[in-house]
């Protein structure tokens, strides 16, 4: 019984690749596996067991687009904030290359004085 649960489980899985043979072979399980209980019953092997619900396409289908839904949001946060961090950090560096070439220029025109006083 539990081999013929694993193939429901995955039959309900695919049922978007497989809309038709999923349902199909969940309600075979069911119908087998209900035989199976009661036959365990008349042998006086008690054992119940829960009917599985076949998935249905729709059901899938919206599962799906929620799950596409949200990792498309989350991914638009990631960009969102990795560009918002690459901005500051272009700031940052485009702050301090002006201050190094602003000091280089004030070193050149005291090294420029210095050598035009000396003369």
């Amino acid at each position: 019984m539990a081999r013929m649960d694993a193939a429901a489980d995955i039959a309900n899985a695919k049922v978007l690749l497989h809309p038709t043979k999923a349902p199909s072979l969940v309600q075979s399980s069911n119908h087998v596996s209900g035989a199976i209980v009661e036959f365990q019953g008349r042998l006086g092997i008690e054992q119940n067991r829960d009917d599985l619900d076949p998935r249905r396409w729709t059901q899938a289908v919206t599962e799906v687009r929620d799950k596409a839904l949200e990792s498309g949001a989350e991914k638009v946060d990631a960009a969102k904030r990795l560009s918002t961090e690459t901005f500051d950090r272009a700031r940052s560096t485009t702050g301090k290359l002006s201050e190094r070439i602003a000091d280089r220029a004030r070193r050149l025109r005291s090294n420029d004085d210095s050598q035009d006083e000396s003369s």
